[in-house]
């Protein structure tokens, strides 16, 4: 399992340098596998169950044909390859609003073990740092998924040096070419760890920006650890630069279950840096069923400094599925 890129899955929305320091995997938490009880085994699976064991397969061999089509070697390799989709409500006072994000990355490794394919739902904002929610909400979550802006790109990655390059098109009318450079440095020294990520991007439409972040974590014990992370985006279009903290601590309950607490300070400005927002959320997460589908349940308080920071609830209720050779059973 690759444990360490979903450590962070508790700050989907929030943390979103320490979800990206684990580009190559899932960004829903670690889930551990469930022992299949022996009905299980007997009984006529669901309709769900065979559905999800169907498309798992169909991602491996999609990823698999594509490789040995690029390559003209038939692959022999274990297939990591996913897809993630996360979908919910976000319930307020007054309104309720829904999102839909979806993900999926396919592993190339006869064509070339560096490479990647990576078709992914992409976010209205640039700026991660200015998001107070899901970045992709609307009225439902139909219309989220009608909505979504899909992007394709292959990903070239140099482990030793830590370089992520993305060459890709958000599939729009008109089609949007974009390129993205990352780079990623971060060491575990016993129990603390510290990391640090730089990013250039340029898309035609959008124009060029930069994106600096880094973060310390330290864990207590295999169930908890704490942490904070600062992260600021420079959009040239805008001219404005976007400024966040967050401050965080994640709790293992047991194999099943999963909590985290943020504490997040916004910031934006084009000369000077002055306060947005600041917001504080609990973040639930249940491993429903196996090891693939999630369930999260997020309160939050909102307080947004052209309201005088009046503080605003709300609730944000989701479910992610994880579809790949490595969820079957």
């Amino acid at each position: 399992m690759r444990s360490k890129g979903r450590i962070a899955a508790y700050l989907v929305a929030c943390c979103p340098f320490y979800l990206e320091a684990a580009e190559e995997a899932p960004s829903i938490t670690e889930a551990q596998p469930v022992e299949v009880q022996a009905s299980d085994e007997t009984d006529e699976a669901p309709w769900w169950f065979s559905s999800h064991e169907t498309v798992s397969r169909t991602i491996g061999n999609w990823s698999t044909n594509i490789d040995s089509f690029l390559s003209g070697e038939q692959s022999q390799q274990y297939n990591d390859s996913y897809v993630e989709i996360r979908f919910g409500s976000v319930l307020e006072k007054d309104e309720s609003s829904g999102f839909f994000d979806f993900s999926a990355k396919l592993r190339l490794p006869n064509t070339q073990d560096r490479l990647r394919l990576v078709v992914e739902s992409e976010s209205d904002s640039l700026a991660p740092e200015s998001l107070r929610g899901e970045s992709s909400q609307q009225d439902s979550v139909v219309n989220s998924a009608l909505k979504t802006t899909i992007s394709a790109a292959v990903r070239y990655i140099k482990e030793d040096i830590g370089l992520d390059v993305d060459a890709g098109v958000k599939v729009d009318f008109p089609l949007d070419p974009f390129l993205r450079f990352r780079l990623k440095q971060g060491e575990v020294i016993g129990s603390f760890e510290w990391w640090q990520k730089q990013e250039a991007f340029a898309y035609y439409s959008k124009g060029v920006g930069a994106r600096y972040g880094i973060g310390v974590g330290y864990a207590t014990s295999p169930t908890l650890n704490f942490g904070m992370d600062f992260g600021t985006t420079w959009l040239d279009k805008e001219g404005l630069f976007y400024v966040r903290e967050n401050f965080f601590i994640q709790h293992r309950v047991n194999d099943k279950n999963r909590l985290g607490y943020q504490l997040s300070f916004l910031q934006s400005g084009e000369h000077s840096i002055e306060p947005d927002s600041y917001l504080y959320n609990v973040q639930y997460e249940r491993l429903l069923y196996k090891d693939w589908l999630i369930g999260q349940i997020k309160p939050q308080m909102t307080h947004e400094a052209e309201d005088d920071y009046d503080g605003v609830l709300s609730l944000t209720l989701s479910l992610a599925i994880l579809l790949g050779p490595e969820y079957l059973h």
